[in-house]
């Protein structure tokens, strides 16, 4: 992979360990700059920018034909984003180097920002996140400092390595991973395995900490029925996986969550007035 200078791209390993660490700084600013026609390809531009410019050189004709090339709409989770920066790159160096035909970098990008952003999105945000939210909420509630200190631990540790090594792994596979995993289905058994994790999350998270419970008692002439009580004979902790799937049907029906948060307040003021609730 030889620039216009005619060296190559990352010719020893220190320029390699470089490579993966500018691009992991770099590739945090990938939310910095986005708007409703273009998402994130401006900072995409911004962030590929010193390596465009190590690639084809400063001022280049080549130069500015890459960076408007990714210009094009881009979205995708910034967590799974620096593999796609570090598979661009490598085939932006090997258009340099052999000539490969531009538009199907472009092609590539696009097709992986789907995908990636499925694999993130269910990795990082229901995944990492929920589990980090799940150990350190109980110090939270306890009032413990060590909550917020779990909580970024948790989360950013783990989000941070994987944006590490997605790039390095990005620009070292090539363009041969992401056109492979989808050929042999391996990409989505990623996806679904991710989600599968999420959801199990979610249902966990439901059951520890939605609390939904009557206080109301029927009095009979023969005795007073405990209303909770049958619920839970029936099925423990009836009422919150009630609430829980209403909710979900609800917003299944693409409601606004803000109509459902609304709704879940007035709803407990008006059984907590009426007795209904505690």
């Amino acid at each position: 992979m030889t620039n216009s200078t005619g060296t190559t791209f990352l010719p020893d390993k220190k320029a390699e360990n470089h490579f993966y660490n500018n691009l992991f700084w770099r590739s945090q600013w990938l939310m910095f700059c986005t708007s409703y026609t273009k998402q994130q390809a401006v900072t995409f531009s911004w962030v590929l920018m010193p390596y465009l410019e190590k690639i084809y050189g400063k001022d280049t004709p080549e130069f500015y034909d890459a960076m408007l090339r990714h210009q094009d709409f881009f979205n995708t989770n910034v967590t799974a984003a620096p593999f796609i920066f570090g598979m661009v790159t490598s085939m932006e160096a090997e258009n340099k180097a052999n000539g490969i035909d531009p538009k199907s970098i472009g092609a590539l990008k696009s097709s992986m920002m789907g995908p990636l952003a499925g694999i993130g999105d269910s990795l990082v945000s229901n995944g990492i996140r929920l589990i980090a939210t799940g150990i350190a909420i109980g110090f939270f509630k306890q009032g413990s400092w060590l909550g917020p200190i779990l909580f970024m631990l948790l989360l950013n540790v783990p989000n941070w390595g994987i944006k590490w090594a997605a790039g390095k792994y990005g620009y070292k596979l090539g363009n041969n991973f992401i056109v492979n995993a989808m050929k042999s289905g391996t990409l989505n058994l990623i996806t679904k395995a991710a989600s599968i994790l999420g959801l199990m999350m979610v249902g966990a998270m439901s059951a520890q900490y939605v609390t939904f419970t009557t206080s109301l008692k029927i009095k009979t002439a023969a005795q007073t029925l405990d209303l909770q009580g049958i619920f839970d004979s029936i099925l423990p902790d009836l009422l919150p996986l009630a609430l829980v799937l209403g909710c979900f049907f609800y917003l299944r029906k693409k409601n606004k969550p803000v109509r459902t948060l609304v709704a879940i307040v007035i709803l407990a003021f008006v059984l907590t007035f009426l007795g209904i609730t505690k």
